[in-house]
Parts: C-alpha cells; structure tokens; sequence
C-alpha cells in the first residue's frame, strides 16, 4: 500500500533533488545498520516524508556524509541523517511488517520473510506501544472490514488514515500532536483510497476485495481524494516549516497525485 508519497521531480530543482535523495539515502543507511541489508527491501520515500517533516518542525540537527553502499556500489552519494531517521526507520518496519503480513494472508507468499520479521514485534511495541496499539487495532478493523465486503470507501480509508495519524505522532506530549495526527490521518486516507483506485482492474480480474464501487466514476474518485489531500494539506500549513517546505508541498500538493494521473480509465 505504500509507494505514493513521492515528489514530483519534474519540480523540483537540482539542489531540492539532491536533498530529497540524501534523506532517502540516510533512511536506508539507518535501516540497514539498524536491521539488515535485507531490510532496505522495506525502504519508501513515505517515511522519508515523515522523516523530513518531523526533523524540519523541531529544527533538529542533520549529519551528512558521502558512502558507497550495495545498491551503489562504486559511486559514493551523499546521505543525511536526522535523530528522526530511526524513528522513521522503525515507523518502516512496522508498518512493513503488518503489510508483509496482509499479503501473507491474502496471497501464502512471503511466509518466511514474515516469520524473521514478526521477531522484531516485541521490541518495536515495547518502544512505541501506542503506535503499534493503533497499527494493529486499525489494521484488525481494516480486515474486519474486508472480510464483509464493505463498500464504503470513506470509512475503510478513515481505518488505516487513524493509523498513519498515529505514526505521525511522534511524541503524544507536542505541542503539533493534533496538526501532526490530521496532516497523518489525511495522508493515510489518501494513500488507502489511491490503493484502492490503482488496484480496482486487478482486483475485478482476480476476485480479490477493493472498497471502490465498480462503476465509481474518475471525477467521484477526485473529489474523495481531493477531501483527503485537502485535510492533510491544511494540517500541513498549520505547522511552522521552514527547512524542507518546498519539497515536502511539493510532495503533498503534486507528487502524491502521480500515481492517479497514471491510472485514469
């Protein structure tokens, strides 16, 4: 389900590229030492945004350096790590775990990979309990949900919006906590509801659930994830930014819509 909050790079400008690619090289840098080589297949650019925003509000320090790594091996690139990095990297994890597990269900693949990652659960809930409470509550619900086959699509996306609200979240105790909670929620249903439009000819082909009505309409599809980009954006503004605004609106306003221009009927 992740994979849709990316930047639009056409838009971006030499300088905001690299940065942008800097922090999606700290984050797999830090996913890597702090799990694996193998956890980089977990890596999105949905937790780089995370990570951008929460280092950018609370104007946190940033390392920089330059490495070669496996996936680049014989150029160095520069990365940037922030101390939002890891909680990031966990957030990836998390989340990464009940979607491998999601597909586990659905489709038997990925049982193996599941099994070393459900070893991690213990220390991420013991870290984060009202986070992984949310995750899992949500994500118990979302099932509940396709198991009856619901076709509210508002509702289904408000499950897993709660949850992402949540993982933004960072510390229940900021002052941010509700604009950072609906800028999640926002998002969350955003990505729930392009999911679900970006699937709905595979899953009609395969039998599998999607919330979408069949003949739901491209201008209906806009209005319900314009409700849910607007929510996000206008929690998104509420929040004094300064370092990485322009990238991260240019995420939110342009990047994230990519996917449904590329799947209009």
């Amino acid at each position: 389900m992740f994979g849709y909050v990316l930047a639009n790079a056409s838009s971006l400008s030499k300088e905001e590229k690299e940065e942008y690619k800097a922090h999606y090289c700290g984050l797999c840098r830090v996913l890597r030492g702090n799990y694996g080589q193998k956890a980089m297949l977990a890596l999105s650019y949905d937790m780089v945004f995370l990570e951008m925003t929460l280092s950018d509000l609370t104007d946190s320090e940033e390392t920089k350096g330059m490495e070669r790594c496996v996936p680049h091996p014989v150029r160095e690139h520069a990365y940037t790590v922030t101390p939002f990095t890891a909680y990031a990297a966990d957030m990836q994890m998390l989340l990464g775990y009940y979607s491998l597990l999601d597909k586990v269900n659905d489709e038997g693949k990925g049982k193996a990979e599941e099994k070393k990652m459900r070893a991690l659960l213990p220390r991420l809930e013991e870290k984060y309990p009202r986070i992984a409470a949310a995750v899992r509550e949500g994500l118990e619900a979302i099932t509940a949900g396709e198991k009856e086959n619901s076709r509210d699509a508002e509702r289904m996306s408000l499950l897993f919006g709660t949850i992402l609200g949540e993982v933004f979240v960072y510390d229940d105790t900021s002052f941010f906590r509700d604009d950072l909670r609906s800028l999640g929620c926002g998002l969350g249903r955003f990505i729930y509801l392009m999911d679900a439009w970006c699937d709905r000819k595979k899953d009609a082909r395969s039998g599998s659930y999607n919330p979408l009505p069949e003949d739901i309409s491209e201008e209906n599809m806009r209005q319900m994830l314009l409700d849910a980009a607007s929510a996000a954006s206008a929690a998104f503004e509420r929040l004094p930014l300064d370092q990485h605004v322009f990238i991260l609106r240019n995420i939110l306003y342009s990047g994230i819509w990519s996917k449904f221009k590329e799947n209009r009927k």
